[in-house]
């Protein structure tokens, strides 16, 4: 990962470089450009301005001598000649013609003597006849003017060099801290993963966000960790109780079978019925064996929440259990009736609520069961209070472990271990109140947030 961040902030430099390049052919190849075609413009104005000093068949000396006064102050050495190729006039006689003040300010400005090269001749016309020729050459400028055009060059080179050694400079620092910023979470996210497969399930990786890449792929694997430590666990846990439990009714059913066949029990009828007995108990701890694991699977599978109105939705529930709660004499009653939507998993709640009211209508034999609920934006409750045999003070914290039942209780001791398993795959939490017989009161917190 290192290695290919810095190769690709390496590649930017370079990109950058090869493009400095360019752009400095490119605005060098325009500036002379330009520089040449503004050489044009001054040569064509001279041109025009020696051929205007040719007036009625002669030379004007005066025009003449002014025109290659302005030329040396261009930046041109002058030599002019008629059409019979006789001198007319040099850009060193005019200086000679010069005041010694004049000629001072003009040594200033341009200076004769850096002319070098040949002369470029160009034909003089008028009026379709031509009157001779003019000879020119470039001279190096003085003073302010000087080198302006060297300047732009050694200045546009420099600019191109700061740039790139600001630009080179910053894409080598990003390379080297986001190749050990953006290295380190994968590093340790690598070290988490081998742990893990050594069979470290308590192996996570610290989020530092969850909005980049690395913090989603960071909580995707801790939810992964987490989820394998969980079905470690329940594999265990179901191991051993499995275990536990098929133990004894294994037994019987083999005590009954043995003295069946070995002439030991007298009633054939009886011995049979204990055998069914015990069968049903398997069947009863196989069904709940696969309850407690479709709870346990809950926290694997994603949350799809619904809204749903709660008001409407207890109602469905009281309405299904309300021939059990008849049986026996008692009466459920809804306490707030007010409507209220919330968004959660309705498959999950459902089997929350019955569960819990399934139990409280077990251990209830007179009296009845009360339900509420409130609401509000982030969250919200449901208590389910009933007037039942209650639980000892010292039993309450094992009433929602796996396979444990009080002494008169005939169930496998799941439903209560199946809500908690449920509660904590939505990300809520339960809390019991009790005291022997005077009832019992569960409450069930859980989000109310919309998934999207």
């Amino acid at each position: 990962m290192r290695t290919k961040l810095f190769f690709a902030f390496f590649a930017v430099i370079i990109i950058a470089l090869v493009s400095n390049l360019i752009f400095e052919r490119f605005m060098v190849r325009d500036f002379e450009g330009y520089v040449a075609g503004t050489r044009e413009d001054k040569l064509y104005w001279i041109l025009a301005s020696v051929e205007g000093s040719y007036i009625k068949g002669q030379w004007d000396t005066k025009s003449l001598h002014d025109t290659v006064h302005w030329a040396m102050m261009l930046g041109f050495d002058l030599k002019i000649e008629d059409g019979e190729g006789r001198n007319v006039i040099t850009s060193v006689e005019v200086l000679k013609m010069l005041s010694p003040s004049m000629l001072r300010r003009m040594e200033g400005m341009a200076d004769i003597k850096t002319a070098q090269g040949e002369y470029e001749p160009y034909p003089l016309f008028l009026g379709g006849t031509e009157i001779g020729s003019m000879h020119i050459r470039s001279i190096n400028r003085t003073g302010v003017g000087y080198g302006k055009e060297a300047v732009f060059k050694r200045r546009g080179r420099e600019f191109l060099i700061i740039s790139f050694v600001i630009a080179g400079g910053g894409a080598a620092f990003l390379a080297v801290f986001f190749s050990l910023f953006l290295s380190r979470p994968l590093k340790r996210m690598k070290n988490a993963v081998e742990s893990l497969a050594l069979g470290d399930f308590s192996a996570r990786v610290q989020i530092g966000s969850k909005r980049d890449e690395i913090g989603r792929l960071a909580e995707s694997f801790n939810f992964m960790a987490e989820a394998l430590q969980r079905e470690e666990a329940l594999r265990r846990h179901l191991t051993s109780n499995i275990a536990h439990e098929l133990r004894t009714p294994l037994t019987i059913m083999k005590a009954n079978v043995e003295g069946i066949i070995d002439g030991v029990v007298g009633n054939r009828d009886e011995g049979l019925e204990s055998i069914r007995l015990e069968v049903e108990k398997l069947i009863r701890l196989v069904e709940g064996i696969e309850d407690i694991t479709k709870a346990e699977a809950s926290f694997f599978s994603q949350r799809e929440n619904a809204g749903i109105e709660l008001r409407d939705f207890i109602r469905g529930l009281v309405a299904k259990l309300s021939p059990l709660a008849a049986e026996k004499g008692l009466e459920i009653r809804i306490l707030n009736g007010l409507p209220v939507t919330v968004f959660t998993d309705p498959e999950k709640l459902e089997r929350i609520i019955q569960n819990i009211l399934t139990n409280a209508i077990k251990n209830t034999e007179t009296g009845g069961i009360r339900i509420d609920y409130s609401a509000d934006r982030d969250i919200f409750s449901i208590e389910v209070r009933d007037t039942g045999i209650g639980i000892p003070e010292d039993k309450l914290s094992l009433v929602f472990r796996r396979f444990y039942h009080g002494d008169e209780s005939k169930g496998l001791g799941l439903g209560l271990a199946i809500v908690r398993e449920l509660v904590d795959a939505m990300g809520g939490r339960i809390e019991l109140q009790s005291r022997e017989g005077e009832g019992s009161v569960f409450r069930v917190w859980l989000p109310n947030e919309k998934i999207t």
